[in-house]
């Protein structure tokens, strides 16, 4: 069922919509055409943060991106526009993206990459055939609205492992316990982590708790030796992990004591 509109009766007598500013003609104004390029005008300043990152048809194969601003964390990165962006040809699909630096991404055929493992901003997904942009899907709504919960910020998610386990690069942010364990629990990061990458790892119930970096280093004041696990069985003990740009892993902060492999 399509939406409705008000009443003929309403919608003659709206003088000014209170949101925007955008004021309706009154029925025999005139001259109506300078009128009407108010309301243009005033339509325009409404809709302008619309037009920011918009990616638009130039005709063939070409494209073109919107100059516009996002923010990476407390970081305002700043994208000037483009013009020009070739696509290839003959692809059902062309996934078009900002990177975290603000560097348009053109070239990836499979779908947008993982949120948690690239952070990026997502423009549009374009179709190209017989050397023309047959479909142009705007990708940016998504990243207008953000969902809080009671107590501020993001929600986390939390996963209390009973055995071994492997995290994934996806996982990046959540906190990981041992509250159903009856022994010993290993848990081993990711390999190849993008830098900034981060984990949470609590003792909940007093078996060790071991967090393995694979090939890499946790970098810690108990120890820095590539391959090497760091340990914990205290109840209430704590490690948050940050993968860094040396492939490793800095420790940011640390509750109990935790020790290295011997």
């Amino acid at each position: 069922m399509s939406e409705v509109y008000p009443s003929d009766n309403e919608l003659l007598n709206l003088q000014t919509d209170g949101e925007t500013g955008v004021e309706y003609i009154a029925t025999g104004t005139a001259p109506y055409y300078v009128h009407f390029r108010k309301l243009l005008y005033r339509l325009l300043l409404a809709a302008r943060r619309a037009n920011d990152l918009r990616v638009y048809d130039e005709g063939g194969l070409d494209v073109g991106v919107k100059a516009g601003k996002f923010w990476l964390g407390t970081e305002l990165i700043s994208y000037a526009g483009s013009s020009g962006n070739t696509l290839a040809d003959n692809q059902a699909n062309v996934y078009l993206y900002l990177d975290e630096q603000g560097t348009l991404v053109t070239t990836e055929y499979t779908g947008f990459p993982s949120m948690a493992a690239t952070p990026h901003v997502r423009l549009a997904v374009v179709a190209t055939s017989g050397g023309d942009i047959v479909s142009l899907t705007d990708c940016r709504a998504g990243h207008n609205i953000a969902v809080p919960y009671a107590a501020g910020g993001i929600r986390r998610s939390i996963e209390a492992h009973a055995s071994d386990d492997t995290l994934a690069v996806a996982e990046s942010g959540s906190v990981h316990t041992n509250r159903t364990a009856a022994g010993i629990v290993v848990l081993t990061l990711p390999a190849n982590a993008p830098q900034g990458t981060a984990f949470t790892f609590a003792v909940q119930v007093a078996y060790e708790l071991r967090v393995d970096p694979g090939n890499a280093a946790i970098r810690d004041d108990c120890g820095q030796t590539v391959g090497k696990y760091k340990s914990a069985s205290a109840i209430g003990a704590a490690l948050t992990l940050v993968a860094d740009a040396n492939g490793d892993w800095a420790t940011i902060a640390k509750h109990g004591t935790w020790t290295q492999e011997a």
